[in-house]
């Protein structure tokens, strides 16, 4: 496994992937992909004003081909065939998985994956990557709110314990994260319902962007 210099951000114009490549630009070269590569340029420029570092915008395939690891910043599971599409350029690459599948419904936020938890099923598909989960108790306003401490606890899900190594060093690469694994990948469905908990306790409680931190 070689180093980890640059970091594409699948789909990285959202608030999620803005608030990573803000803060992962302090140490990676970032890109920001997107379908159009437009909003991926603007979503850049947005970043380096923030933040003084160079990040650049791409498409979602050029930001996957020129990374050493990717970041999947996407709303929802995604299809099928937009994994498919990367599945060349993310060949032999760590590949991170935040997303979340989840709706609202009956006035709170329910998990709701298809067959499996999206990062099972993204793994599915890229079955030449090593894919782990990440990132999602992470509150992107707060990713964004650059000089805020961010006193979380990140699970990590992965495979193999060398895959999650390779997680938590770009999840400690942003001050006061701390990473824990939290065994293979199957326990990504627990960790992806965290988020739709976090937003329903936020909502019932009159608290916005919760996270968790495990002592």
């Amino acid at each position: 496994m070689s180093e980890i210099r640059r970091v594409g951000i699948v789909g990285g114009t959202g608030p999620l992937g803005r608030g990573l490549a803000a803060r992962l630009s302090y140490k990676y070269d970032v890109l920001i992909g997107s379908r159009e590569e437009r909003r991926a340029r603007g979503a850049a420029e947005e970043v380096t004003r923030l933040t003084g570092r160079q990040v650049r915008g791409a498409t979602n395939l050029e930001a996957a081909r020129a990374s050493d690891a990717a970041i999947l910043a996407l709303p929802d599971q995604p299809t099928s065939e937009l994994i498919q599409d990367l599945k060349e350029e993310l060949e032999g690459k760590l590949v991170i998985s935040p997303i979340v599948p989840m709706e609202m419904k009956d006035g709170r936020f329910t998990y709701s994956p298809r067959d499996s938890s999206a990062a099972e099923s993204v793994a599915s598909i890229l079955d030449r990557s090593r894919v782990a989960a990440a990132f999602h108790t992470v509150p992107a306003p707060k990713l964004l709110a650059i000089g805020e401490k961010l006193e979380y606890t990140v699970p990590v899900a992965a495979e193999k314990r060398e895959t999650f190594s390779e997680v938590a060093t770009i999840v400690s690469s942003i001050q006061d994260l701390r990473p824990l694994y939290a065994g293979p990948l199957s326990s990504a469905r627990t960790i992806e319902a965290l988020t739709p908990l976090l937003l329903n306790l936020a909502r019932l409680n009159g608290r916005k962007n919760l996270s968790i931190r495990i002592v």
